[in-house]
Formats: C-alpha cells, structure tokens, sequence
C-alpha cells in the first residue's frame, strides 16, 4: 500500500510536493520512514548522476548524456579526486571511466 502512495505521489513524471505532504501527515512514523524509503527509491532509479574531474567540459559532456538518457534526470557533480575521466550511477548501476578507476582495476587484476 506504501508503495502505490509513493507512485501516486508523482504528477506528470514529478514529485508532487503538495501530494507528498498531504500523504505525510496522515502517515505514522513506521509508515513515513517506508514511504519516504520508496519516494528515495522512486527518485534514484529516474537519476542519472555523472561525475566529472572539472567543469572544463561539461556542456558537451551534458549534451552526450542527454543522447544517452533522455528520459532520466541527470545531475553533474564535480570531484577532482577523479584525475582524468568521469562515473556514472544509474540507479544501482555504476560505471567508472577514470584514470584512478583504471589503476584499481589493474592492481586488482594482478592481485587475483
């Protein structure tokens, strides 16, 4: 039951605040941790997040994903941490194009 409130909290593919409120408050404490669960669930599996080492391309790279994922919200975050390339989660999904990504997957590679 929990779950169709947390579908039918959306309006035309968007999370209908005033829906979600009015489902709140006639909620229990147990039920709103659930619902607000499945609303996070809802919401991961219509995002798309990409992560870049700088901000240097980002336009073109948006445009790509565009291509890629039109029908998904895409959110861009910037980690320097990454050296070269970039990571893309698409709900439990993660793909890691990167530098560092590399170097791990080599060193575990000569580890097994």
């Amino acid at each position: 039951m929990i779950k169709k409130l947390a579908k039918a909290s959306y309006t035309k593919d968007k999370l209908d605040e005033i829906k979600v409120n009015k489902i709140a408050k006639n909620l229990k404490n147990k039920d709103l941790k659930v619902y607000v669960k499945d609303i996070k669930t809802l919401e991961s599996k219509k995002t798309v997040t990409v992560t870049l080492p700088s901000d240097d391309s980002l336009k073109e790279i948006r445009n790509h994903f565009i291509k890629i994922y039109p029908d998904k919200k895409l959110v861009f975050a910037i980690d320097p941490a990454l050296l070269t390339g970039l990571r893309v989660v698409d709900y439990d999904n993660e793909y890691e194009l990167s530098l560092r990504g590399f170097l791990e997957g080599s060193i575990n590679t000569t580890n097994d």
